[in-house]
């Protein structure tokens, strides 16, 4: 027998019960209120197990301010700071270099 979660339409508790296929649209007690409800399952998402199999790590200091994939002034290799969370005019700046 499988267990269902079910909402009652009278008091809107969501309880779970023990049903049969043939019993399953009929009507059940509601625990909580003690009226009889519809016997029709919620729609629930399963029980999804997940593995983690690589873990990200930032290759600079501007993917670890500003995420994955980040680019922009300051990402390059050869920048002053890894930073890019500036506002510059691109002239004489150490962070982007030129």
């Amino acid at each position: 027998m499988p267990l269902y979660d079910i909402r009652c339409r009278h008091c809107d508790g969501i309880f779970e019960r023990l049903i049969t296929l043939q019993a399953l649209h009929g009507e059940t007690a509601c625990p909580y209120c003690k009226a009889m409800t519809a016997a029709a399952p919620m729609l629930t998402g399963g029980h999804v197990g997940l593995q983690v199999r690589h873990r990200w790590q930032p290759r600079n200091g501007a993917e670890q301010l500003a995420g994955q994939g980040a680019t922009g002034p300051g990402t390059h290799a050869g920048a002053g700071r890894s930073s890019v969370l500036h506002n510059c005019k691109g002239h004489s700046c150490s962070i982007c270099a030129t």
